[in-house]
C-alpha cells in the first residue's frame, strides 16, 4: 500500500491509500469512499477491499474527505472527492494508473458522495466510467424523514448536521445534495447497487428508488439485493472471509468492474 497526498482540504492534506496489482500496468482504478454517517470513519476501513481488488487486477485508492465536526461538511466533503478524482485523472500515469479507466465504489455515506460527484454538474472533475454503491443514501429528504420517524426529534440528525439545516429551512439544498435529484439523460454510465433488506440505518428504499430512477433515465443498472443483510458489513467484513455478505457480493463486483472498466 502506498500513501499518496492528492490535495488539501482547509489546509489539511487529503490522502489516499493506494493498492496496486502486480505487473506492469497501467491499471484501471477504483476510487473507494468509506462511510460513517458523514461524521465518522476513515479511509482505512476499505483496506481489505483494496487488497482484494488489487489481486483482481485493479488499482484501488481509498480516499479522505472532510467529516462533520462543529460545522457542516457539505459541499466540502463532495468537493474533496472531486479533488481526488482530478488528481488521479491528471497524475494517474505517475502511479501506473490508466486515467481513462476510473470508477467509483462507495459505501453508505461514501456511496452518497460518490454518486453525487458522479451525477452532479456542480463538482468539476472528469466523470467516472462506472459507479458502484453499497447501501447508499441517495435522497436526503427521504433519509431525513426516515431518521426523524425512528429517532427523537431532539436528537442531532446526521443529515441535518452534514448540511447544516433542516429540509424545511432550505429544501433546495437537500435537492442539490441528493444524487437521486441529479439524474439526467446526459451520463448513462453503468451502475451497480447493493443493499440489504434488514438495513436499519439506511432504508432499503433508498437504493431501490435510486435504481428505478436510473433505469428510467436509461442507465444500465445491476442490482444486488441481500434479503438477510443489515448495514455496515461492507467495511467490517473482508471479501475473503467465508460465508460473509462481502464474500457473497465480491465475485459480482469484480465481474461488474471487469465488464465495464477493464
Amino acid at each position: 500500500m502506498n500513501l499518496v497526498t492528492v490535495g488539501e482540504s482547509n489546509g489539511i492534506a487529503l490522502q489516499a491509500d493506494v493498492y496496486l496489482p502486480e505487473g506492469t500496468g497501467p491499471f484501471p482504478l477504483v476510487i473507494g469512499i468509506s462511510g460513517g454517517g458523514w461524521s465518522r470513519g476513515h479511509r482505512g476501513a476499505l483496506k481489505a477491499w483494496g487488497k482484494f481488488l488489487a489481486r483482481a487486477g485493479f488499482a484501488f485508492a481509498s480516499v479522505d474527505y472532510r467529516r462533520v465536526t462543529d460545522k457542516p461538511a457539505f459541499p466540502g466533503n463532495a468537493e474533496d472527492i472531486a479533488v481526488a478524482f482530478r488528481y488521479f485523472s491528471d497524475k494517474g500515469p505517475d502511479h501506473n494508473i490508466d486515467p481513462a479507466k476510473i470508477g467509483i465504489l462507495g459505501a453508505s455515506a461514501g456511496a452518497h458522495l460518490g454518486a453525487l460527484v458522479s451525477l452532479s454538474s456542480e463538482f468539476e472533475c472528469p466523470k467516472p466510467k462506472v459507479f458502484a454503491g453499497i447501501y447508499g443514501v441517495y435522497d436526503l429528504f427521504a433519509h431525513w424523514q426516515t431518521d426523524r420517524d425512528a429517532n427523537s426529534v431532539t436528537a442531532t440528525d446526521k443529515t441535518e448536521a452534514m448540511l447544516g439545516v433542516t429540509p424545511f429551512a432550505d429544501p433546495l439544498l437537500y435537492h442539490r445534495a441528493s444524487p437521486l435529484r441529479q439524474i439526467t439523460y446526459d451520463r448513462q454510465m453503468p451502475v451497480l447497487l447493493c443493499w440489504g433488506h434488514l438495513d436499519r440505518d439506511v432504508a432499503p428504499e433508498q437504493s431501490a428508488t435510486f435504481a428505478r430512477a436510473l433505469r428510467q433515465a436509461g442507465y444500465p443498472v445491476t442490482a444486488i439485493e441481500l434479503p438477510d443483510a443489515p448495514h455496515i458489513w461492507f467495511s467490517e467484513e473482508s471479501p475473503d472471509a467465508e460465508n460473509g455478505f462481502s464474500a457473497r457480493i465480491a465475485p459480482a463486483l469484480v465481474r461488474f468492474f471487469k465488464r465495464n472498466l477493464d
